[in-house]
C-alpha cells in the first residue's frame, strides 16, 4: 500500500465531471496497487500526486509523469495498459526524465504486480475496473478476427513490415546470426530453409558462411522485394532464393537438411503452433534440425495474457501471440516426431539491445519524419523499446534459442566431445 498525498495548486485543468471520476478512480488505484518505488504525477497548471511505496527496492528509480491532457485518466481507466500506451503515443503524458524516465514508469508497474500478493496471478497491470475489463474483451474480440490463417497472415505481416525498407536501424546481430548457424550445424551440401526470413540478413549469413543453399520466405512482399535486391548486389542469387510464401503452403515434396527461424513464431498465434511444428515435420530431412529463437512469456502468466489485451497484440504484432516455453514444447510434441537437443536462454542481453535499437532509431527522427511517419509512428516505437526492455530487465520476458532433431539423429550428434554452440561461450 502506497502513501498517497495531494500537493495543492490554485490552477486546475480538469473540469469535467467525467473526467475528475476518472482521475479520482486512476489515482486511487495507485495508492492501492504501488507498495514499492515512488511515483509522482503531475498536471499542466494543475495538481499533483504523489504515491510512495512502503517496501524498499534499490533496483527503482522515481518515476515523474506529465499529464498533458486530462484524457490521460479516462484512457487508463477504461482501458488500462492499452489506454496507457495509447496516451503516451498521442502524446498525452510524458516522462520528466527523458532517456529512462518511460522505461523505469514500466519497471515501476512490474514490480508492483510482482510484490502486491492479491495481484500475483495477474498481468502486470490490471486494474479492477470494470471498464477495462470491457476494453479487454473488445480487444480480445478484435485479436480473435486477426487470427493468422493464410489470408489473414500476409495481412498481419504486410501492417507490420510493409513501411519503408530504409526504416531499417541496421543492428546486425553477426554474433546472435553466427551462434544460430553454428547449434544447426550447418554444411555447404546442405539446402536450409530460413522462415520468417524477414530483409535477408539470415539468410545471406548462412550462405556466406557455410556455401550452402539456403531459401527463405516471407509474407512481406517490401521485405522480398529488399531482401530479393540485396542478393542481387551481392552475387548469391545462385545460393539464395526468397519467396513470398506462408509456411504452411511448402511443399512436401522438397525437404530441407536445416530450417531456422528467428523471432518468427511469435507471429504464428497461438491457435496455429501445431500447424507450424506439422509444417517443419512435413519438410525437414530424417536427419535434420529445426533451430528456433523467440521470445517468450512465462508460464504462469501465459493462458491470462493470451486471453487479453495487450501494447505488442494491438500496435506492433496483430494476430500474434509471445509463446510460453511449455506452449512450444507442447506443440511440438502433439504435431511432430521432433524433441528438444539442447536450449538457451539469452534474454539477459536483449535488455541492451533493445536499449541500442531506442537509441538509434531516436536519433534517426529526422530522417524517419522525411519519410512521412509522423511523432505518433516514432512515440508507437520508443514504447514498444521500452515496454519490452523492461520485461528483459525484469526478467518477465526471456529469449530461447532451442534446437530440435528427431530421436536417434546419430548422423547428427555422433561426436560426444562436439558441443553445442553457447552464445554464453562466445562473449
Amino acid at each position: 500500500m502506497a502513501t498517497f498525498s495531494l500537493l495543492n495548486n490554485p490552477k486546475h485543468t480538469i473540469s469535467s465531471l467525467t473526467v475528475k471520476g476518472a482521475r479520482l478512480f486512476v489515482t486511487r488505484f495507485l495508492g492501492r496497487y504501488i507498495s514499492t518505488g515512488s511515483l509522482i504525477i503531475m498536471e499542466d497548471g494543475g495538481e499533483i500526486f504523489a504515491f510512495e511505496g512502503t517496501i524498499t527496492n534499490s533496483f527503482l528509480r522515481k518515476v515523474v509523469l506529465k499529464v498533458h491532457s486530462p484524457q490521460f485518466y479516462w484512457k487508463v481507466m477504461r482501458e488500462a495498459d492499452l489506454g496507457l500506451a495509447d496516451a503516451y503515443i498521442n502524446g498525452e503524458f510524458s516522462l520528466m526524465d527523458k532517456e529512462e524516465g518511460l522505461l523505469n514508469l514500466i519497471l515501476l508497474l512490474i514490480a508492483n504486480k510482482d510484490t502486491n500478493s492479491s495481484n500475483t496471478r495477474r498481468g502486470w497491470w490490471s486494474p479492477p475496473l470494470f471498464t477495462a475489463t470491457i476494453a479487454s474483451a473488445k480487444y480480445f474480440f478484435q485479436h480473435t478476427l486477426r487470427k493468422n490463417t493464410i489470408a489473414q497472415a500476409r495481412k498481419n505481416i504486410s501492417r507490420h513490415y510493409d513501411l519503408r525498407e530504409d526504416e531499417d536501424l541496421r543492428i546486425a546481430q553477426l554474433r546472435k546470426i553466427s551462434i544460430l548457424i553454428k547449434k544447426a550445424r550447418i554444411n555447404k551440401k546442405h539446402k536450409v530453409l530460413d522462415i520468417g526470413c524477414g530483409w535477408g540478413t539470415l539468410a545471406i549469413e548462412i550462405v556466406k558462411q557455410t556455401g550452402c543453399h539456403c531459401t527463405g520466405i516471407t509474407l512481406s512482399k517490401q521485405q522480398l522485394k529488399y531482401a530479393q535486391k540485396r542478393v542481387q548486389d551481392l552475387g548469391l542469387q545462385d545460393h539464395i532464393e526468397f519467396l513470398l510464401c506462408d509456411y504452411r503452403e511448402l511443399s512436401s515434396t522438397t525437404k530441407y537438411d536445416r530450417i531456422l527461424s528467428c523471432g518468427m513464431i511469435e507471429a504464428v498465434g497461438h491457435e496455429f503452433m501445431e500447424d507450424f511444428f506439422g509444417s517443419c515435420e512435413s519438410v525437414l530431412e530424417d536427419n535434420g534440425l529445426l533451430v528456433l529463437q523467440f521470445i517468450s512469456m512465462p508460464d504462469e502468466s501465459y493462458k491470462e495474457y493470451r486471453l487479453s489485451a495487450g501494447f505488442i497484440k494491438e500496435y506492433i504484432f496483430q494476430g500474434g501471440c509471445i509463446p510460453s516455453l511449455s506452449r512450444i514444447t507442447t506443440a511440438m510434441a502433439s504435431a511432430s516426431r521432433l524433441c528438444v537437443e539442447h536450449l538457451e536462454n539469452i534474454g539477459i542481453h536483449y535488455y541492451q539491445t533493445l536499449r541500442c535499437w531506442r537509441k538509434n532509431f531516436l536519433n534517426n527522427q529526422s530522417k524517419i519524419l522525411q519519410l512521412g511517419f509522423n511523432q505518433g509512428f516514432i512515440r508507437t516505437w520508443e514504447y514498444y523499446f521500452d515496454y519490452c526492455a523492461a520485461g528483459f530487465k525484469s526478467r518477465t520476458l526471456e529469449d530461447y534459442q532451442i534446437v530440435f532433431s528427431r530421436a536417434g539423429n546419430v548422423a547428427t550428434f555422433n561426436n560426444p566431445y562436439e558441443e553445442i554452440a553457447s552464445a554464453f561461450k562466445l562473449l
